[in-house]
């Protein structure tokens, strides 16, 4: 006997939390969310630190500069730091991305200062210590050459590659090439961060259990008196290589094909982004998508396919991913690109359309359980130079957005002709079939 699915309730009611904004004399932007309720507070500061200002040669000095934040500062060595971190109770973690390095941390309401004391001084005299460099640094390396041992990261780092021009700084991971990583030295980390950790390109979001003005006292106590000005945002004008190519990555004996198929998407600003999210989740982004239905549910291919748009301050790639069966290898690239260029063919069912939206609104709440999840919440906001009402509208602009919407963004950005075809597999048993298939020209270059 079928059972049909009970219909999905109405989404819940959710507003984002208020805040309030601030600038201090020394340029640096200051977001309180107050949250009486909670425990803990959550303090993240972003400054314009990502890999995307860094030079070519040096590709990897942010995310190294990032991870050597949490190692100690000129007063604490590596062992120092972490025991006054376990004896506040204080969670500190720095990261960078492509648009900005972040460094933070959680701890209970009361320890708001003693946190910020810490924070202040890992942004402002870090130790980057060359040991811990050099420890780091083996570390990246040895993570470059262990991902590529594994076919799907080795298909992530291929389809940059081969997506993007040469000249592109897109075309590599964020975190460096290995090239470019091993001729890193501990000058340029302190090079790196003296030129680019600085007040005018830094905001501090704190979030959880304040008062605004007792945080905002705090802040300017810790960080009100740290100098000094950063060059602004590196301008980035990213290329796609040519047309339709298929490029396969000979992995040989491998039992499985990592599909990797898109082309250069969309930048944070872009008109039609509210609509290229809710697209790209029913085309790809959901449970009950259509590539998922199609090549998981329907024929079997897969344990899951999906796509998404990766915007930046540039445009970031958009990219339809599926690991199949070598035997159905060609069969799974013509599904892929038959659900892109349907997408682009007509209208979605109101119904399928509904869900898909629903779904978006339901999970939006959850991302905002914890402190870190709020504070987060307010990066893109400061990054991104978006509107303060940004998650207050949220909701109602994915609610906005028609089956017309959707059909006008995928015809805009899914561009299947134009779109690359990367996998990672085994030449031998693909490479006829893939040349019989004539899906666009073809190139096999080693994994190595």
């Amino acid at each position: 006997m079928t059972v049909a699915r009970p219909p999905a309730g109405a989404p819940r009611p959710y507003r984002f939390p208020d805040f309030v904004r601030h600038r201090l004399p020394n340029g640096l932007g200051v977001w309180l969310v107050p949250l009486p309720e909670r425990e803990l507070v959550s303090v993240h500061l972003l400054t314009d630190a990502g890999a995307a200002a860094e030079d070519e040669p040096s590709a990897g000095v942010a995310a190294l500069t990032a991870q050597l934040l949490v190692t100690g500062t000129r007063r604490l060595d590596a062992a120092a730091f972490a025991e006054t971190t376990e004896r506040l109770g204080i969670e500190v973690s720095s990261e960078s991305s492509w648009d900005s390095a972040r460094a933070g941390f959680t701890a209970l309401g009361s320890k708001l200062g003693d946190g910020l004391d810490l924070l202040a001084e890992m942004l402002r005299t870090p130790r980057l210590d060359e040991g811990e460099f050099d420890r780091l640094k083996a570390e990246r390396l040895n993570d470059i050459l262990q991902a590529r041992a594994d076919p799907g990261r080795l298909a992530d780092e291929s389809f940059l590659r081969e997506v993007y021009a040469p000249d592109s700084p897109y075309g590599r991971l964020s975190a460096g090439t290995p090239e470019s990583v091993e001729s890193l030295t501990v000058q340029a980390v302190r090079d790196y961060h003296a030129s680019r950790y600085a007040p005018d390109v830094a905001d501090v979001v704190v979030a959880g259990a304040i008062e605004p003005d007792a945080a905002l006292d705090a802040v300017e106590r810790h960080l009100g008196d740290w100098s000094g000005t950063g060059p602004g945002h590196r301008t980035l004008e990213p290329r796609q290589r040519g047309g339709r190519r298929v490029v396969l990555v000979d992995r040989p004996g491998s039992v499985q094909s990592e599909l990797r198929v898109g082309h250069l998407g969309i930048n944070r600003h872009h008109p039609r982004y509210f609509p290229a999210m809710v697209m790209a989740a029913l085309l790809g982004g959901v449970f009950g998508s259509r590539l998922n239905r199609r090549l998981r549910e329907e024929l079997g291919y897969t344990y899951g396919a999906r796509c998404s748009f990766d915007p930046r301050r540039a445009p970031g790639p958009f990219t339809a991913s599926a690991a199949v069966q070598t035997e159905v290898t060609v069969d799974a690239i013509r599904e892929l690109i038959g659900q892109l260029e349907r997408i682009g063919q007509a209208t979605p069912d109101d119904d399928e359309l509904t869900d898909v939206r629903n779904f978006l609104v339901g999970v939006f709440p959850l991302r905002f359980e914890t402190t870190s999840g709020i504070a987060a919440a307010l990066e893109p906001l400061a990054i991104y130079d978006l509107p303060d009402d940004y998650w207050h509208t949220y909701r109602s602009h994915l609610e906005a957005v028609t089956p017309q919407d959707v059909l006008d963004a995928a015809r805009e950005l899914v561009r299947p002709d134009e779109a690359l075809i990367l996998l990672t597999g085994d030449a031998g048993r693909v490479r006829d079939e893939l040349e019989a298939a004539e899906l666009g020209p073809l190139e096999v270059i080693p994994a190595s």
